[in-house]
């Protein structure tokens, strides 16, 4: 379901912080918040001139440039995000997006266990799939910066419809903008940081890859990845003929015929929206019937909050890859990929900085 909205608020990106264990933080306590410990509190710097003072008075040696950019990212938490604004937290380690609504001003927390710069959000959707978002906004909400307001191409209308409920982004509206609006060189706190504080390009990367494994792996496709991926693991596997597969993808197990223990019972599902519980209780079914050892259900657009609470209670008999967990295993296994395989997804190594620990 999507809701019609008439003066779309603001969309932010808000990272959080560089350590992944704040972003469980924000969620179970109900904020969205921002790093910078060595700042007190932001409360008395009203605009951004005053920020930057602030900045360069508490962070002293940095660079002018790094000055106006952190400056205008606080003014924007402290300042310009609005009650009734939506957020948007990348969740790097679960590969999932949280959207929130703001519902509260900036407060300062000196004594916090999380973070100390914090509004009070309500989180209505943390498990949005990556997969579900457009990559032009993907592209958007790989950036480095801690705030950013998400304005390209009808942002905020798409992402409000995703957080109403929406299963994928429907792309922008026929006659809105599609261009980045132009910003004040001086103010980096919207897309056009993007440019100038970076992207995440391990996150970026991954993100390429997963659009491209679903274009090659469309459907019915995604089985013959997921094969391969198996027996570059060690499995034998044997892919039923498409069509009526009595909930069978893949038929895996060990030895040369593919029968010995662990025998696999493998449902592949490609489609970006989350799968339900009636899935995994048709995959038990099928686990059951052919006295397999173990059931692997694929589901790149991951799980419903019901269907995985029922892995949970089934982990030793069925097993979940999303979409993180199948690039995983392929970028873990690429060298040993077929050639077909390698044609579909060319991939190659190469070096870069850890941003995530110099930025």
């Amino acid at each position: 379901m999507t809701v019609a909205r008439g003066n779309v608020p603001r969309a932010w990106l808000v990272r959080g912080s560089k350590d992944v264990r704040f972003d469980s933080w924000m969620l179970e306590s109900g904020y969205t918040g921002i790093g910078f410990p060595e700042l007190g509190s932001l409360a008395q710097a009203p605009d951004l001139q005053a920020m930057k003072k602030m900045v360069a008075q508490q962070m002293p040696g940095m660079k002018k440039g790094s000055i106006s950019a952190y400056a205008a990212q606080l003014n924007s938490f402290v300042n310009k995000i609005a009650v009734g604004d939506l957020v948007v937290l990348p969740q790097t380690k679960a590969g999932l997006l949280a959207f929130g609504t703001v519902t509260g001003d900036y407060e300062y927390l000196p004594e916090s266990s999380g973070l100390t710069h914090v509004r009070k959000v309500t989180w209505d959707r943390v498990d949005v799939s990556r997969g579900s978002i457009n990559q032009d906004l993907l592209y958007s909400l790989g950036a480095f910066s801690t705030v950013c307001e998400i304005k390209r191409n009808d942002a905020a209308w798409r992402l409000w419809q995703v957080h109403d409920g929406a299963e994928t982004d429907p792309g922008a509206r026929a006659k809105a903008p599609l261009n980045i609006p132009s910003a004040d060189a001086d103010v980096l706190d919207s897309d056009e940081a993007i440019a100038a504080d970076g992207q995440d390009i391990i996150r970026y990367s991954r993100d390429r890859i997963l659009v491209r494994i679903r274009e090659q792996y469309a459907g019915h496709a995604l089985q013959d990845l997921i094969a391969e991926i198996l027996r570059a693991e060690g499995m034998t596997c044997k892919v039923p003929p498409k069509g009526a597969d009595g909930g069978i993808d893949i038929i895996a197990g060990s030895g040369v015929l593919g029968i010995s223990s662990p025998t696999i019972i493998v449902q592949v599902k490609s489609q970006p929206t989350h799968v339900g519980s009636q899935v995994l209780d048709q995959l038990g079914g099928v686990v059951s019937q052919h006295q397999a050892d173990h059931g692997l259900l694929v589901a790149l657009g991951g799980l419903t909050a019901q269907a995985n609470e029922k892995v949970n209670s089934q982990r030793l008999r069925v097993a979940v890859w999303d979409a993180e967990e199948v690039l995983n295993r392929l970028l873990e296994h690429y060298d040993v990929m077929p050639d077909t395989v390698k044609r579909a997804i060319p991939l190659r190594k190469t070096w870069l900085i850890d941003e995530s620990e110099t930025v």
